[in-house]
C-alpha cells in the first residue's frame, strides 16, 4: 500500500512541477511587457566643470544618470568649435575611457564623476572614475556620450553594437 501510495505521489507531484513550470514560462511570455524591439536610448552626462591641472592635462566634473544595465561608458569628442565637438563626422573618432578602479562607473542614479583628460599611460588616480587618454589644449571644445551595449535578437547577424548617446553639453576646456 505505501508503495502504491509513493507511486501516485510522485507522478502526482511530476505533473505539478511540469504545470507550475508551464504556467511560469507562459507568464514570463505573455504577461512581460517590459521588452522592446527598439534601440534604448541613454542618457548624455551633464559636463558641469573643467580645470587645467598645469601640466598638460584636465579635471572635468561631470553628473550622470546611467542606470541602464548594459551601460558601458563614455567617449569625449574634441574640436576646434562646439560643432566640430557635437557633431564629429564619425562617432568612431571619439576617445574611449579607461575606468578607474577606486571609483568605478556604475549602472546608478544621477552622481557626480570627476574624469581626467591627461595623455600619459598612466592608470587613472583616486577619484577618478575615467580617464580619457588624449593630449588636448586650452580652448579645445569638449563633448561626451554615454555608450551602452545595444543587443539585437532581430538582426540577421544577431550579437550586439554600441549605441551612444547624444552629445553632452560642450565645454572650452580653460
Amino acid at each position: 500500500m505505501s508503495s502504491q501510495f509513493s507511486k501516485i505521489f510522485y507522478s502526482y507531484s511530476r505533473i505539478f512541477l511540469s504545470l507550475t513550470l508551464t504556467l511560469i514560462l507562459l507568464f514570463v511570455v505573455l504577461g512581460c511587457t517590459n521588452f522592446s524591439a527598439s534601440r534604448s536610448n541613454t542618457a548624455p552626462p551633464i559636463l558641469i566643470s573643467a580645470v587645467n591641472n598645469g601640466d598638460g592635462t584636465f579635471t572635468i566634473v561631470t553628473r550622470a544618470q546611467n542606470p541602464e544595465l548594459l551601460f558601458q561608458g563614455y567617449r569625449l569628442y574634441a574640436g576646434g568649435t562646439v560643432n566640430d565637438s557635437r557633431n564629429p563626422p564619425d562617432l568612431n573618432f571619439g576617445v574611449d575611457c579607461l575606468r578607474g578602479f577606486n571609483q568605478p562607473i556604475i549602472p546608478n542614479l544621477p552622481t557626480e564623476y570627476t574624469i581626467s583628460i591627461d595623455p600619459s599611460t598612466n592608470p587613472p588616480g583616486p577619484g577618478i572614475a575615467c580617464k580619457f587618454q588624449i593630449a588636448l589644449g586650452s580652448g579645445t571644445f569638449v563633448t561626451v556620450r554615454s555608450i551602452l551595449l545595444a543587443l539585437s535578437l532581430n538582426s540577421a547577424s544577431g550579437g550586439g553594437s554600441f549605441s551612444l548617446s547624444g552629445p553632452s553639453n560642450t565645454i572650452i576646456l580653460p
